[in-house]
């Protein structure tokens, strides 16, 4: 994480009118957190993200269960930590309403870069 860390902070310096940091585990890091000027936590079903996960290759591959007793609980976790962190101001968003997420995620942009 501290390389990212550090990538974010080398794009800052050069000529973007907006950086997107994508994982939800960013949002529980709190050097990666100071950075940013929003946070969003787009938010999907167990199901569908299961049927997501299962299309992605990952070297090394998911094991039998992975998916139930890791990364599942893993993303509850980290969801209820952001909930909880009163110093965060995140905006939560379902992903089952993409048409909402897209409105959202550019009113927050233009918001940002009004205020910049």
């Amino acid at each position: 994480m501290d390389n990212l860390v550090a990538d974010v902070k080398e794009e800052m310096t050069k000529d973007h009118n907006v950086i997107i940091v994508e994982g939800h585990v960013v949002l529980i890091f709190p050097p990666l957190i100071e950075l940013f000027d929003a946070t969003i936590f787009i938010t999907l079903s167990r199901e569908i993200t299961y049927k997501r996960r299962l299309t992605r290759n990952y070297d090394p591959p998911d094991g039998p269960g992975y998916f139930e007793n890791v990364v599942w609980p893993s993303f509850l976790l980290i969801l209820e930590e952001v909930k909880a962190n009163e110093k965060l101001a995140t905006t939560f968003l379902d992903a089952a309403d993409p048409d909402n997420c897209y409105q959202r995620v550019e009113e927050i942009v233009r918001k940002c870069l009004s205020q910049n």
